[in-house]
């Protein structure tokens, strides 16, 4: 083993940071035969953990540099693939199929069929060379290895075709409208320039010379006989050869007239080929004047434009990044302010949705887009921003931000969504953070999976989180850990579980009685019963399901939801905290303060549960949207006549909305049950039994709507 060698090797095993990585795979691409046993000193220092995300990459990308295999190698591979592939297909007959058990596949062969398998998706257009077919690719059956496939552009029929050919061989393209023209065999069929720069602007995986060719061949040049298509190939070549040519660095000067620089581009689209085509080229950071132009380009940049095309913008804003010098940044998102919705100007008040372009863009365009950012913004705004971003974003920014910084923003936004919670458990032995591994507690697990689904890009951190909860074992443990031994808060939050079916609901009791002696007398104690109970309620009753929701204004929903929040995230952790203060006092027989905190406990647990219980049920009512005729709905004003002559007016409203003071009646209440749904002229019976009349209806005041919709 070579000197600088050893130092890169012993440098990766103490610190596995990027730099470190990117210099020793340097220095195996360049001799990779000979390196191949020397790395056998990482891989098996590897082999006593589990590999984080970008280790796993890493071990694909040596894999890609032609590192023969050798047995630690192998194990290494394994376990990189266990982790880079998604839960829903890393099945059994999948991990078969890449490859990487199978000993006459190289290092090189297995990673290039992994990184097919993970750039798979419903929807992409596939080539098979081996058997030159196009097609759509439908959802991989995991269970059986296969990949469905559709016509495309009328060409070829259904079928479903085994993994195994399709990771061994096929081009993979983002679908687009300008994909279709690569197979329509028109009489004049679009030229090879195009066609390359087609699908390099498409394509998820590399794509040799060869395939190219064969792709084109059987694609649109399929009319075209031997001759003729050697001749259209040839001229699609040479253009596109002299375009790259004119695009290199110092070749300016050469460049024919026309030649249209990134900077340049007119839309959006246009820039990202542009950036595309220099980046083959090898082209290095931007100039002066070039940082001008895209800055100038950013600021005329229709906001609605870039809005709409979100994922577009930031892939487009990546590639910049990765080019412009370091003093530039600035100016760079100064041109973008308020057209990009995932660079938010207040993260804390943006929508989920704002970030899901977080989760959308390949990794490599994640990282460069997060070290630019990272140059840019404070670490408090991008520690604002990570607390709503997708976990594979997470794992780019979050070695940029300080755990003090992660802990200052979850204080003043309160609360994570289930990929944060997954990424500070993954990360706890990196970070060795205590306030920060407390966030991962039965509480928070349990109101996000109760919470409403997220969108798309966020569902598989909550799957995980979900399958992480039933089966993983070091996580059960910590969160018994987290309950400070105190299985009332335990059972408490199990009842109030509708993620769980009765099931896994008495599965998880049984795997966590197994770990603590207290939760297993609680349970036993007949709390147990009560917990399941909960749960065939809820999930299972064999009666048909009974639900009648309950209506109340926007105002009163919003302060239901709020109290609910209060409860969950100030008074909870504050009433635990009591609870250990007075636990440190000593003699429970005559310690006033740990029966005031276990009280104020107890009261917290049962309010919380009436109002999560409550809030499952509620409707919030629109009341400028309520139609208001002859009778007496939610959301009208009416008078009634009581005692025969007594007239008295109220506003009929929802069933949080009641107020005496301001003839605000509840619809819940006996007088606004026995007045709902009457018509004008009807006659009813009040509460204290006398009868009365329904004298009119009407619209509720203008004042009045715009407070209870606010």
């Amino acid at each position: 083993m070579s000197a600088d060698l050893e130092e890169l090797m012993l440098a990766v095993i103490d610190a596995p940071r990027p730099e470190n990585l990117e210099k020793l795979k340097t220095a195996v691409a360049a001799d990779p035969g000979n390196a191949a046993e020397q790395l056998e000193m990482l891989w098996e220092e590897w082999e006593n953990r589990k590999l984080s995300a970008p280790e796993a990459k890493y071990v694909l990308e040596i894999a890609k540099c032609g590192v023969p295999a050798k047995p630690f190698f192998r194990k290494a591979l394994i376990n990189a693939v266990k982790v880079l592939l998604p839960p829903f297909i890393a099945q059994a007959p999948v991990v078969k199929a890449t490859g990487v058990r199978d000993e006459s596949k190289t290092p090189a062969e297995v990673a290039s069929r992994v990184e097919r398998l993970l750039a798979l998706r419903s929807g992409y257009v596939i080539f098979l060379a081996g058997s030159r077919r196009w097609g759509v690719a439908g959802t991989i059956d995991a269970m059986n290895a296969s990949l469905p496939m559709m016509p495309f552009a009328q060409v070829g029929s259904n079928a479903a075709v085994p993994l195994e050919i399709v990771l061994k061989d096929a081009a993979i393209l983002a679908s687009g409208p300008d994909v279709s023209r690569l197979v329509v065999a028109a009489a004049v069929p679009v030229s090879a320039a195009l066609f390359r720069l087609t699908v390099e602007k498409r394509r998820q995986v590399e794509i040799s010379e060869e395939c190219l060719k064969l792709m084109a061949r059987c694609g649109c040049g399929r009319k075209l006989d031997d001759a003729a298509f050697e001749r259209y190939w040839s001229i699609g070549t040479a253009q596109s050869q002299a375009a790259a040519a004119a695009a290199k660095p110092g070749a300016a000067a050469a460049a024919k007239p026309g030649t249209r620089r990134a900077c340049d581009g007119r839309s959006l689209k246009e820039v990202q080929l542009l950036l595309l085509k220099e980046q083959e080229a090898g082209a290095k950071e931007f100039a002066a004047d070039e940082v001008d132009a895209l800055c100038t380009f950013f600021e005329k940049l229709a906001a609605a434009t870039a809005l709409r095309e979100g994922k577009l913008m930031a892939e487009v804003l990546a590639l910049v990044l990765d080019r412009t010098p370091e003093a530039s940044l600035k100016a760079v998102f100064d041109s973008l302010m308020g057209k990009t919705a995932f660079f938010p100007q207040d993260p804390a008040a943006s929508p989920l949705a704002a970030f899901a372009v977080w989760g959308e863009i390949s990794s490599k365009l994640l990282e460069k887009l997060c070290a630019g950012a990272a140059k840019v913004f404070p670490g408090e705004y991008l520690a604002s921003c990570a607390l709503k971003l997708p976990l594979k974003a997470l794992n780019c920014i979050g070695p940029h931000i300080s755990n003090e910084l992660f802990c200052s923003s979850l204080g003043s936004q309160r609360g994570c969504g289930a990929d944060l919670l997954l990424w500070i458990w993954k990360n706890r032995k990196k970070r060795h953070d205590a306030n920060l591994l407390a966030l991962v507690n039965l509480d928070n697990v349990s109101r996000i999976l109760s919470a409403e689904e997220p969108p798309k890009v966020y569902l598989a951190a909550r799957r995980e989180l979900h399958s992480m909860l039933l089966d993983d074992w070091a996580f059960q443990s910590h969160l018994i850990s987290m309950l400070d031994d105190d299985p009332v808060m335990f059972g408490s939050i199990l009842q109030g579980a509708l993620f769980l079916n009765a099931g896994e609901r008495q599965s998880l009791m049984v795997k966590l009685a197994r770990q603590s002696k207290e939760i297993q007398e609680y349970l036993e104690s007949g709390a147990g019963k009560k917990i399941l109970d909960a749960g065939t309620a809820h999930n299972e009753s064999t009666d048909a399901p009974v639900f009648e929701a309950t209506y109340t204004s926007v105002k009163s929903h919003q302060a239901l939801i709020k109290e609910l929040d209060d409860i969950i995230n100030i008074h909870v952790p504050e009433n635990r905290e009591a609870l250990k203060t007075a636990r440190a006092h000593g003699d429970f027989r005559e310690n006033s303060e740990f029966d005031a905190a276990k009280e104020r406990r107890n009261h917290l647990s049962r309010r919380r549960g009436e109002l999560e219980k409550e809030l499952a049920n509620i409707q919030p009512v629109l009341m400028k949207q309520v139609e208001v005729t002859d009778t007496a709905v939610i959301g009208s004003t009416v008078e009634i006549q009581l005692d025969g002559n007594r007239v008295e007016k109220y506003y009929l409203l929802g069933a949080w909305d009641g107020d005496p003071e301001r003839r605000f009646l509840s619809y819940r209440t006996r007088l606004g049950k026995a007045l709902l749904n009457r018509k004008v002229g009807e006659s009813f019976t009040a509460p204290d039994g006398k009868p009365g009349k329904l004298l009119s209806v009407a619209a509720l005041p203008a004042e009045l709507i715009t407070e209870l919709d606010a």
